[in-house]
């Protein structure tokens, strides 16, 4: 009984999270003028833009997984891997982990690995995206935050240093004595094994894929007029992904709506940020879902199943 309260729990906490945000910023805000923010033109805008950023990104993701695949079977290509990345995103909107599992539960099919290799490369790319998240996020917060030049110069190269140190220290073959246990954690399993040439590969295409996050984004700032210099722009999107990327809501729907308010309150007003970041966030959603159910409607079904089995 215990067990199963606690999966409920988990499953239901993301719901209750993202509910109870989304409702304290409607109660903060002038519905009026939230829905006075949207027009044709913001449709014109953010459709067409939205629906190329789903399908770039889904082609760079495609690109991670088969890359990462030592040696793929004749029938394994980049199509496959695209619309076994589809069948994932409807699991990963109930939660997180079930994407996850289900993303691997379907590449050690497909792919005709073992599931702790089908695991590995998932995780490789999870790890990879949040490293470049974090930093890039510690590099936009000393980019925006009121320092003097000198200190967010300071802040920016200490940060990528971090970043190419904390690389290198992974991948070093000596022990690194009371840390050895952290860097043993399945986590950080595939950074450590991965080919130079192979990681460096990864690491542009997850920074490919950053950008292009970035620039659906800005869409949503020309659709709703919204001007923002390239830096601060830059800068407060890279937060809203940090906040966005913790397991604690939906698809991070709610909080990176409260994180967008928070965050670009100075360049326009609540009302009108907060139909920003819903546009982007249903927006992106809801064509992922469609995605998932008419390019990989049978891999969607088995992922759904194997992530109920999980979860049994």
């Amino acid at each position: 009984m215990r067990a199963a309260t606690r999966r409920t729990v988990q499953r239901g906490l993301p719901i209750a999270v993202s509910g109870a945000v989304l409702v304290w910023l409607l109660a903060e805000v002038d519905l009026s003028g939230v829905r006075s923010a949207f027009d044709a033109r913001v449709a014109a805008i953010m459709v067409p833009s939205l629906v190329l950023f789903a399908f770039v990104t889904l082609a760079i993701e495609a690109c991670s997984i088969y890359r990462l695949i030592p040696r793929p079977p004749d029938d394994f290509d980049l199509w496959t891997a695209a619309r076994i990345k589809c069948a994932s995103y409807l699991p990963g909107v109930v939660h997180y982990t079930l994407g996850i599992g289900g993303l691997a539960v379907l590449l050690r099919r497909r792919a005709g690995i073992s599931l702790i290799d089908a695991a590995g490369i998932v995780l490789l790319i999870a790890s990879t995206d949040l490293l470049i998240v974090l930093t890039a996020a510690g590099v936009s917060t000393a980019v925006i935050g009121r320092f003097p030049a000198g200190v967010r110069t300071g802040l920016i190269v200490f940060l990528v240093v971090s970043f190419v140190g904390g690389l290198a220290l992974l991948r070093a073959p000596a022990s690194l004595g009371p840390l050895e246990r952290l860097r043993s954690l399945s986590l950080f399993d595939g950074l450590r094994r991965l080919p130079t040439a192979r990681l460096v590969e990864l690491l542009s295409l997850r920074t490919l894929f950053s950008a292009c996050f970035i620039a659906g984004c800005a869409s949503a700032f020309v659709a709703f007029d919204v001007p923002a210099p390239p830096a601060r722009l830059i800068g407060g999107l890279m937060l809203v992904a940090l906040v966005a990327a913790l397991p604690i809501a939906v698809a991070g729907l709610g909080t990176s709506q409260a994180a967008f308010v928070y965050l670009f309150s100075d360049l326009a007003p609540a009302e009108r940020l907060f139909a920003m970041s819903l546009v982007l966030s249903v927006g992106i959603l809801a064509l992922r879902a469609a995605m998932g159910l008419v390019f990989a409607r049978e891999l969607t079904r088995e992922a759904l199943d194997q992530a109920r089995i999980d979860g049994a």
